[in-house]
C-alpha cells in the first residue's frame, strides 16, 4: 500500500464511480481497477461495492477512508512545510461556504490569495452548514465557515461574528423602516426550503407568537428568492450577504425586524488534522482578514464582530482578528431565533 493507491481510493469513493475517477486521475480504467483490486488483495477485504449505479465504500472502505485521507493530508503537509523553508506556503486548500455567505466572501478571498500566496490552490465548496461540518469533521475539507456551530472533538471551532437576518423586498415597494412581527406575518412570503434553517428560525418566530403566515413558494435556490421577490411576488428573508450585490443594483432591499429577533452565530470550523498546515492557516488569516474588510466598508450589514462586542468599556475594540474562544467556551445567548443556515 502506498501514497497513490490511498489517493487513487480516495478519488474513486469520493466520486462513487470508476470510470469517473479514472478521468479525475487522468489513468486509464482498467488500471485504476487493478490498482483497486491490488490494494483489497493486500489487505484481505473488501474495500468497494461495485454495481450498475455506481461503486460505494464498504464499512472497512470507509474506515480506511477516513485513515487515507488524514495520511494524504500529513503527506501534504510534510511537503508543504519542507518547501516553506524556502519557498512560498503552497498545496492545495478545501474551504467550504453556506450558500449565503459565499456570496460575498468567495471571490474577495480567492483575489487575496492569488495576489499574497499564488501557489495555494483553493477548492471552493458551496453547501449547506450542517452538510459543511460534517464534510470538515470526515476531513473532506480543511476549513469551513459554519452556522452556530457545536462542539466536536474533530473540529477547532472559532466563533466570529453575529449576523442579523432582514425581510428582503423588491426596492419598488413601500415597507416600513422597520418591520414589527406581526406586520411581517402578514406578508406573502417566499421561504427556502426546509430543513434550512433560516426557514425552521422563521417559522419558530412567527409559531411562537402563534401567527399565521402565507407562503407562496418555496426554493433551495437563494437567487429564485431574490428574483421573485424583484418581481414583487412576495418577501423573503434572508442574511445580508445573501442579498447584498442585488441590493447594491437596486433590485431588492432589505428591511430590519423589530427588535432583531432572527440572529445566526457564524464560526470558522477548521479539521483538527488539518489546522497544523501553513497553506491552511495562510487561507485561515486571509480569510479573516476579509472578514473584517467587508464589515469595515459597510458592504456586508447586520453585522457584529465578537471582538467588538467584548472590548472593554471605554476602549477600542481590537481589529485584528476575531475571538479565538472556543464555541463550547462561549455562553449561549437566549431571546432570539437562532438561524443556522
Amino acid at each position: 500500500m502506498d501514497i497513490r493507491q490511498l489517493r487513487y481510493f480516495v478519488k474513486v469513493v469520493e466520486l462513487k464511480n470508476i470510470t469517473t475517477a479514472a478521468e479525475a486521475l487522468f489513468i486509464a480504467q482498467p488500471s485504476l481497477s487493478q490498482h483497486m483490486a491490488n490494494l483489497e488483495s493486500e489487505l484481505g477485504v473488501t474495500l468497494l461495492e461495485r454495481s450498475v449505479h455506481g461503486t460505494r465504500a464498504t464499512a472497512t472502505g470507509e474506515l480506511l477512508y477516513r485513515h487515507a485521507k488524514t495520511i494524504l493530508r500529513q503527506f501534504e503537509d510534510t511537503r508543504s512545510a519542507i518547501r516553506q523553508e524556502s519557498e512560498s506556503p503552497s498545496g492545495r486548500v478545501a474551504i467550504g461556504f453556506p450558500t449565503s455567505t459565499s456570496r460575498i466572501l468567495a471571490a474577495p478571498l480567492l483575489a487575496r490569495l492569488q495576489e499574497r500566496y499564488p501557489l495555494i490552490e483553493l477548492e471552493l465548496v458551496e453547501a449547506s452548514s450542517g452538510d459543511l461540518t460534517g464534510q470538515v469533521a470526515a476531513d473532506r475539507l480543511a476549513l469551513a465557515v459554519t452556522m452556530d456551530a457545536r462542539a466536536d472533538s474533530r473540529l477547532r471551532i472559532e466563533p466570529i461574528l453575529e449576523e442579523e437576518l432582514f425581510v428582503v423586498v423588491a426596492s419598488s415597494q413601500t415597507a416600513p423602516r422597520a418591520f414589527g412581527i406581526e406586520a411581517f406575518a402578514k406578508l406573502p412570503l417566499l421561504l427556502p426550503t426546509h430543513p434550512n434553517s433560516v426557514r425552521v428560525a422563521t417559522e419558530r418566530l412567527l409559531r411562537d407568537r402563534q401567527l399565521k403566515f402565507r407562503l407562496v413558494a418555496e426554493t433551495s435556490a437563494v437567487e429564485i428568492l431574490i428574483l421573485a421577490v424583484e418581481r414583487g411576488l412576495g418577501a423573503t428573508v434572508l442574511p445580508t450577504a445573501a442579498f447584498a450585490l442585488a441590493q447594491q443594483h437596486g433590485r431588492v432591499r432589505g428591511v430590519p425586524i423589530k427588535g432583531r429577533p432572527l440572529l445566526r452565530e457564524l464560526s470558522l470550523s477548521l479539521s483538527v488534522s488539518a489546522a497544523r498546515s501553513p497553506a491552511v492557516q495562510c487561507v485561515r488569516e486571509l480569510l479573516l482578514r476579509v472578514i473584517e474588510e467587508e464589515i469595515a466598508s459597510k458592504r456586508w450589514k447586520g453585522v457584529r464582530l465578537f471582538s467588538d462586542a467584548e472590548a472593554s468599556p471605554g476602549k477600542p475594540a481590537p481589529t485584528a482578528e476575531p475571538s479565538r474562544r472556543s464555541a463550547a467556551s462561549r455562553p449561549r445567548r437566549s431571546g432570539p431565533a437562532r438561524a443556522a443556515d
